[in-house]
């Protein structure tokens, strides 16, 4: 009895010792419920966050996808990656250029890329572009119209093995021969930059889904013979719906026939005419590879007249009445192409004292480039007429449009040929030949250093290690012979480093 009595006792207190301790395990549990309640709680809300995030960046994609089906990017408009500039090492993108102004036509004609850089100042039909994506082009903000600032910083090192004539450009119908002054003159060499170079490019779209390029170019050859820099205006011109007005190359010229040469004038048998004109170009057959049109202009008529006959009186002037009228067509294609024109022209003169005279000039051109290889291009041209002597870049100062002939006024006969071949050895390097041939029938009524012939050959290689900077150094010859069959030769070295503002 005492023992259950005991035991019972023991119990007791064993239990009671052990209350606190069960009560503070059903708090410690309690609680731990508790929090884990609440995260399940905070995790269910986050959860629900997350959904509705989710659905809510599926519905803007969505939007974005619709947005971008109903306007479709411009036609040839460039991608975005390609509106970009790297300065100092960073790519910054550009603005977009506006989408209505971006050309809606591509020329089939390969950019030759030139060391005269004479391509890119053409008027194309329907302002194609060379460059589709438009390079170094800067839209206008608020507006459709975007401009692009270009030029090319040149210097020209000139040495002449004799007196070759002109001082700063290779003109064969310069050289003096033996009997004129200088003829026997020595070795000599000068350094210019008349070549430099500034233009400034317009696009804008204007009614009737066409686009508005006005175009303008100056250097410092005002004055070809000095070392003076006198500005000169070359190209001032604005062409839309195919319709140009303003100065640059005659019609009757071929620009893409240039043969690529170091020096600034070019070869002796090619047309080369910048003047005032207006032009309207008819596109025939008008695809992405090939192209055809036609084209008319009246241009600024300039007749060239030798006065110094005996049989011309006192107070002899020359006169326009009409301007100068040009037609031709052009083929255009992946393997290069074909220009032909022909040119209508009036020259006339008037005196105090004296009889008036007039006479009808005419002329036709055929020339054109193709392209081999990968790069390569031959290119040429020949043109024959009476009375287009200021039109062939060897005779365009040399008054031999017309002349006094038994009492009247006759239109001098010219003959004109040239070709060059360019081969690209790398990326890096090309070379050109390029030669020509200038014959003009002269009355013997002249003087007897009037020109009768001119030969023009040249050679050079060209290094081309970045886009924006290229040297080249070229051989030129020359031959003149003149009415009295005095003759001479004339060699030249020119050595040209240039530098470009956009490419």
């Amino acid at each position: 009895m005492k023992t259950s009595v005991r035991l019972s006792s023991i119990t007791a207190l064993a239990l009671l010792a052990a209350a606190p301790f069960s009560s503070a395990q059903d708090s410690d549990i309690a609680e731990l419920k508790a929090m884990v309640r609440a995260m399940q709680k905070t995790v269910t809300e986050q959860s629900k966050l997350i959904t509705e995030q989710n659905a809510r960046i599926a519905t803007l994609e969505k939007q974005q996808q619709s947005a971008a089906k109903q306007k479709p990017a411009a036609k040839g408009a460039a991608p975005a990656s390609d509106r970009s500039v790297t300065v100092a090492g960073m790519n910054v993108p550009l603005g977009e250029l506006p989408a209505a102004a971006m050309p809606a036509d591509r020329t089939p004609v390969r950019d030759s890329d030139d060391f005269l850089d004479l391509q890119n100042a053409a008027p194309r039909v329907n302002n194609a572009p060379l460059d589709p994506k438009l390079k170094g082009f800067i839209a206008i903000p608020g507006t459709d119209t975007m401009f692009k600032i270009g030029g090319s910083a040149r210097i020209d090192a000139i040495m002449d093995l004799g007196n070759s004539g002109n001082p700063n450009q290779f003109v064969p119908s310069t050289i003096p021969v033996p009997g004129e002054a200088g003829w026997d003159g020595g070795e000599r060499s000068t350094i210019h930059a008349k070549g430099t170079r500034l233009s400034l490019e317009l696009r804008r779209p204007v009614p009737w889904d066409s686009t508005l390029r006005i175009y303008t170019e100056y250097d410092f050859f005002d004055d070809a013979t000095s070392n003076s820099m006198k500005f000169r205006a070359r190209h001032f011109y604005g062409q839309a719906w195919n319709f140009l007005i303003g100065q640059t190359f005659s019609a009757f010229m071929d620009v893409d026939a240039f043969p690529d040469v170091v020096d600034y004038q070019g070869p002796n048998g090619i047309v080369n005419k910048r003047q005032p004109q207006i032009r309207y170009t008819l596109p025939l057959y008008d695809r992405e590879k090939t192209k055809f049109q036609v084209f008319a202009s009246i241009e600024q008529p300039d007749a060239k007249l030798d006065t110094s006959d005996n049989e011309f009186s006192g107070g002899v002037s020359t006169v326009n009445h009409i301007p100068d009228g040009i037609a031709g067509f052009r083929w255009e294609g992946t393997l290069g192409h074909v220009q032909a024109a022909g040119l209508f022209r009036e020259m006339s003169f008037e005196s105090d004292n004296g009889p008036s005279g007039d006479r009808f000039g005419w002329g036709a051109t055929l020339g054109g480039a193709l392209n081999l290889f990968e790069k390569d291009k031959f290119s040429a041209q020949v043109t024959y007429g009476e009375g287009v002597a200021r039109y062939i870049n060897d005779l365009s100062g040399e008054s031999l449009d017309a002349a006094i002939e038994n009492g009247h006024l006759e239109a001098v006969p010219v003959f004109a040929a040239m070709a060059g071949y360019t081969h690209h050895w790398n990326d890096h390097w090309r070379s050109t030949v390029s030669g020509g041939y200038v014959k003009v029938d002269a009355p013997a009524t002249l003087d007897r250093f009037t020109i009768d012939n001119t030969i023009y050959a040249s050679a050079n290689v060209m290094w081309h290690p970045t886009t924006s900077f290229r040297m080249g150094l070229e051989y030129l010859y020359g031959h003149k012979e003149t009415l009295d069959g005095s003759e001479r030769d004339a060699h030249r070295f020119n050595f040209v480093v240039r530098y470009d503002l956009v490419r």
